[in-house]
């Protein structure tokens, strides 16, 4: 790997575990620990994020967080796409037909970012995700959705780099890849949660390339979303994903 190309990723990396912990911040030994990279390293990344304001530093307690540089560059896509209209008005449309939390999550290179929550009419909630969690592809239902959608041997690749993240979440990645392959066959993802009393139900939503880019999800506690419920709830999924396909009008990068 070209040197200057090495420290783009290690800058990126770094960026992507502040984003994962910004709400209580980050200490530079766990953006280490998270990255991978030496001490001395992510000290010199963060200095020069925080001199051109994609971090900022709390002088308190010299935690790291996402700088306004960062928001400044997101509201610069506003002119192609209001995603995060597109996003709420689908989990809004599903909420009101089947009474479900229903999320919309973007894909971030190989994470999952929740961009829409809504709460259907149904009294028991299942809020499984909030609004800007971020997780690896496939520890949640739509992650699962979205490597299903990618070539195999690419979303095997992704399995494979991350074999450690999984086997720590408890998903090891042969389990992974065999639910991936179902999904695959089967166009959507059911995943029950047993611990949780929940089941999710999700699919991905594709690009102009049919490229994975989001995926539109669905929970309720599982005594609910089985039988006819469960049909009406993938039903209603694949329609409002065709409908946001509709409306997406370029490209979202991948960012992987």
């Amino acid at each position: 790997m070209e040197q200057g190309a090495q420290s783009i990723y290690r800058a990126v990396a770094v960026l992507k575990a502040l984003a994962a912990r910004n709400g209580a911040g980050s200490g530079m030994t766990e953006i280490a620990e998270a990255t991978g990279l030496t001490g001395p390293t992510v000290h010199r990344i963060l200095r020069a994020f925080v001199d051109v304001g994609f971090a900022h530093q709390r002088m308190a307690d010299k935690r790291y967080f996402l700088g306004p540089l960062v928001h400044e560059l997101g509201l610069s896509l506003n002119h192609q796409l209001d995603l995060e209209a597109v996003a709420r008005a689908a989990t809004d449309r599903l909420a009101e037909l089947t009474g479900d939390t229903a999320f919309f999550l973007r894909r971030v290179g190989t994470d999952m970012l929740c961009v829409s929550r809504t709460s259907g009419s149904f009294p028991v909630k299942t809020l499984l995700t909030d609004v800007g969690t971020r997780r690896l592809l496939g520890l949640g239902a739509g992650g699962l959705a979205v490597l299903a959608a990618l070539p195999r041997a690419e979303a095997m690749d992704i399995l494979a780099a991350h074999e450690r993240s999984y086997a720590e979440a408890g998903r090891p990645i042969a389990a992974l890849a065999a639910e991936m392959d179902e999904a695959a066959q089967a166009g959507h993802v059911v995943r029950r949660l047993g611990d949780l009393g929940a089941t999710t139900v999700a699919v991905a939503v594709l690009d102009r390339q049919k490229r994975p880019i989001a995926a539109l999800s669905m929970s309720a506690i599982s005594q609910r979303m089985q039988g006819a419920h469960l049909d009406q709830a993938i039903t209603h999924l694949q329609q409002l994903r065709q409908q946001t396909e509709a409306q997406i009008a370029f490209t979202v990068p991948n960012l992987s």
